[in-house]
């Protein structure tokens, strides 16, 4: 097996009534078939690198809620899980990301998604 493969990616991202995506990497198994090359798994490392997504905090939620309890959030959710080597990130949020209270300003997740869409052959991914 190519060392630049991860051990687990697990990523979703959707949101109420929007498209939705995923990607789950098991090493065998894939809905689309897509099969990176080694440049795009250093590429792809390379951006996590770059953005830290070791260090990703476990959750990202909205500060505290100014509508009524029971009126349901229609923001994105997103989740990953990614293993390499004797790194691992657990990190998930509810319309909020890293580095900023709002998701799409949140500068390291953009370039999570833009990374992911390549790594799987420019498939849309958000």
């Amino acid at each position: 097996m190519d060392d630049r493969r991860p051990r687990a990616l697990e990523v979703y991202l959707g949101n109420f009534g929007g498209a939705s995506y995923g990607v789950w990497w098991d090493g065998d198994r894939r809905q689309i078939a897509v099969s990176p090359s080694a440049a795009q798994w250093h590429r792809f490392w390379e951006t996590m690198d770059g953005i830290d997504v070791w260090s990703w905090g476990s959750h990202y939620y909205p500060d505290a809620r100014l509508e009524p309890a029971e009126q349901v959030r229609d923001g994105t959710h997103w989740s990953l899980t990614l293993e390499s080597g004797d790194r691992r990130v657990e990190s998930s949020g509810d319309g909020r990301g890293p580095g900023s209270a709002d998701l799409d300003a949140s500068q390291p997740f953009d370039a999570f998604t833009e990374a992911v869409s390549r790594l799987v052959g420019g498939h849309p991914f958000a």
